[in-house]
């Protein structure tokens, strides 16, 4: 497994820490962001998953590993795999290069808030309704 660092850690490393440091966090939120599943498992149209060896994982794969747990059943031994927090990591790198700030070039936001609005309520006594009852039988 790797030594992958904190959130919190990186964050402060980004802003603060040297550009050899910079470059090493980057490579590792790079890593995790662009892990997908498939760089660890892999399945058939059966359902049947197995795990890929492990001299076969990529480096971004071993990156993406978080934790893997293997616990014997009956039926062999069940596998669990989890991995890095990848939408953390998109959040950092976009943070980082500004894909989430404000642009220069508009006065907007990259991403907005969308309010909807339902429809308006008006509340209706039981009078109200036994009138429009007996319109509707005598009609």
């Amino acid at each position: 497994m790797t030594n992958i660092i904190k959130t919190r850690k990186a964050r402060t490393i980004l802003k603060k820490g040297s550009d050899e440091d910079k470059k090493k966090v980057l490579q590792e939120l790079e890593a995790v962001a662009g892990s997908e599943i498939t760089d660890v498992l892999s399945w058939n149209e059966h359902g049947h998953i197995t795990m890929n060896s492990s001299k076969d994982l990529s480096h971004r794969a071993r990156k993406s590993i978080k934790k893997i747990k293997a616990t014997p059943n009956k039926f062999g031994t069940a596998l669990e795999v989890e991995m890095h927090d990848k939408l953390s990591a998109l959040r950092l790198l976009s943070k980082h290069h500004g894909i989430l700030e404000p642009q220069d070039n508009n006065n907007r936001p990259a991403i907005i808030g969308i309010n909807l609005k339902g429809p308006e309520v008006t509340k209706i006594t039981m009078d109200e309704i036994n009138e429009k009852k007996e319109d509707k039988d005598e009609s």
